[in-house]
């Protein structure tokens, strides 16, 4: 029988044990204090760059939904809560403190004929000051914590009746009650979901604010908006970050089923593995598999297949987590560590130009000549530069495409750009356009889509796109217990970003980015300080030309640190591949560097990326 544990432990019995600790007796020989604890080992490759920047003192904001009434007659309404608008230079955009995001799951409910009626509307937290308890001290050190831990000061901040459950074999907690309410009723085939026993709640992240599109324009910095997801990950292992959106809701038993059946397979899977986490598959994605009109293969996909793969800790996010906790990452860093045919590079990408405050490693280039696990001779390599990355699942097999709504956006970013398949079709494959074509979503693993066709009151609808298995968070915020599967995927992001034609950023016709090019400036023979008048200043081309100094035509400004230094430009934070994607709308002081959004080459200008931008601001770290 499955073990529970309720946490009913009140500030009155907690004083109550506190009290009958001490002894009358001086007579009592004392205990030595224990020895301090030995730093953990932190084990950081040469190709994992850059590190956290943050502390847990930004805004997180939180909802508490009661019911999704309908409306009789409904038709789409504007939402409550309008998008925010930040005033100032874009470069010093920060989210205030006090501000309000929009949140698009109320236009997402008005769209579904519903209203949201709330427990605890939408509330903007400043977490400066705020001391989090974590109920889970195994997993996260002082002043951090989780999405329940969050929660629970909630309920106490406004005196709401949170009741919740741990159930020890599945290593969770689960959050039983809210104001009396213990969950939805059923609403899909039950035939389809086997023991429905317990409800509960659900939980909703937007991991971070995403810039709107107004009207026919670009997509726009002033104005700014939370999509929340539906997460299978375990409530009390979500851990908090700055500027990110909560959002807990009643669940159907099928989907806490859901979730205890997921959680059960990785506990099954870890006890089998004498608790060593050992992952089936990792799997990477290269390429889609290439169909000409008919639906018949021309050229498989280029996927490259592991198994087995045991899983080290490296301990490299202990801002978030205790040493040992193991995360995605860890998996890939492992990965890597017994596959020397195998090369993976990270970076650490801090809050973004487009306020996207990602706060977690990247994989920025992947590269495998050799042969699979299952004997596929595969040579490819892939590179996030600007406009082309990976995207990431982690879960099981059979939850793959349980996003719902997710998989048309997600055939389209995944394929939006691609020129690096042969023949006019290669697109049209990929979206899934030819008869009979699933496109680049698995084939033949597991059941997935589980409940992507159960209509308007299935699971995983009430959430935007992405989600379930595949979430906008980076893999060292995902902490794991043996996975059945992860998998990375070579994506295009080209066509969601330009109609002028610039490169996908994953075809061979995109740049190379050659770090020898760099220019060393840690000999630098005369170097600027302060008292220079242009300190600071990164266009030296402004004053100095080839009429009035030794400045020859042909010459780029950050040639000029060679000689004299990087003029105080500030350290970068690892990323070796195109800065631009981040930085296109921030650079005011290096001119042109960017000729548009989207010339993340900087094609256009004076400055090369990325050798100019890494020659000035180096690696601090390196």
């Amino acid at each position: 029988m499955m073990k529970k544990q309720i946490l009913m432990v009140s500030a009155v019995a907690l004083s109550l044990v506190l009290a009958g600790c001490g002894s009358d007796s001086d007579d009592v020989t004392k205990p030595k204090p224990p020895a301090p604890p030995t730093a953990p080992e932190v084990i950081k490759p040469d190709y994992v760059f850059g590190g956290p920047t943050e502390q847990l003192d930004g805004t997180i904001q939180i909802a508490i939904v009661k019911s999704l009434v309908p409306v009789e007659g409904a038709v789409k309404t504007e939402p409550a809560h309008s998008p925010g608008k930040v005033s100032g230079p874009q470069a010093t955009k920060v989210i205030p403190d006090d501000r309000l995001i929009h949140t698009k799951m109320e236009e997402q409910a008005a769209d579904m004929g519903v209203k949201i009626e709330y427990l605890l509307p939408p509330t903007a937290i400043n977490m400066s000051g705020i001391k989090i308890d974590t109920l889970r001290p195994d997993l996260f050190p002082e002043g951090r914590g989780s999405v329940l831990d969050l929660l629970m000061w909630v309920g106490d901040k406004y005196g709401l009746d949170i009741q919740v459950e741990k159930d020890e074999a599945l290593n969770t907690y689960f959050v039983t009650s809210i104001g009396g309410i213990e969950g939805a009723p059923e609403k899909v085939d039950q035939s389809r979901l086997g023991a429905t026993e317990g409800q509960g709640w659900k939980y909703l992240v937007g991991p971070s604010t995403w810039e709107a599109k107004v009207g026919d324009g670009d997509f726009n910095g002033d104005h700014l908006y939370y999509k929340e997801e539906e997460m299978y990950f375990r409530i009390d292992h979500m851990a908090l970050k700055n500027q990110m959106s909560i959002v807990l809701m009643p669940a159907q038993p099928g989907e806490m089923a859901l979730r205890k059946r997921k959680y059960q397979k990785e506990m099954d899977r870890l006890a089998a593995n004498g608790g060593k986490v050992i992952v089936p598959e990792i799997v990477i994605d290269f390429k889609p598999p290439y169909y000409d009109m008919n639906g018949e293969l021309v050229q498989p996909g280029q996927r490259a297949v592991f198994k087995d793969i045991e899983v080290k800790p490296h301990n490299l996010r202990l801002d978030l987590y205790q040493p040992g906790v193991l995360t995605e990452l860890d998996a890939w860093l492992s990965l890597v560590e017994q596959r020397p045919d195998l090369k993976i590079n990270w970076s650490y990408w801090p809050r973004l130009s487009t306020n996207a405050n990602v706060q977690g490693y990247v994989a920025t280039a992947i590269s495998f000549n050799g042969k699979d696990d299952l004997g596929n001779i595969i040579n490819q390599t892939y590179k996030n530069n600007g406009e082309c990355g990976f995207v990431h699942h982690t879960g099981e097999w059979e939850n793959y495409a349980d996003g719902g709504r997710q998989n048309g956006l997600y055939e389209y970013v995944m394929c939006a750009g691609r020129m690096d398949m042969p023949g006019d079709w290669n697109r049209g494959a990929c979206l899934g356009k030819v008869p009979g074509i699933k496109g680049f979503r698995p084939n033949n693993y597991g059941a997935g889509e589980l409940y992507e066709n159960d209509g308007p009151t299935g699971y995983m609808k009430f959430g935007l796109p992405f989600g379930a298995n595949d979430p906008h968070l980076t893999g060292d915020n995902m902490i794991i217990y043996g996975p059945e599967y992860i998998n990375y995927l070579g994506v295009a992001f080209g066509a969601l970003n330009t109609n002028n034609g610039v490169p996908s950023g994953c075809d061979v016709d995109s740049p190379e980015i050659d770090i020898a090019n760099l220019k060393d400036i840690a000999q630098a023979r005369a170097p600027l300080d302060e008292s220079h008048f242009g300190w600071k200043l990164p266009d030296c081309t402004t004053c100095h030309n080839p009429s009035n100094s030794h400045v020859v035509e042909a010459m780029a400004p950050y040639e000029c640190a060679e000689c004299h230094g990087n003029n105080g430009a500030p350290t970068n934070h690892g990323e070796r591949y195109t800065c631009g994607f981040c930085h296109s709308q921030t650079l005011t002081k290096h001119g042109n560097v960017y000729a548009n959004k989207t010339d993340y080459y900087s094609k256009d200008s004076k400055f090369k990326e990325p050798e100019s931008c890494l020659t000035c601001h180096v690696d601090a770290q390196k």
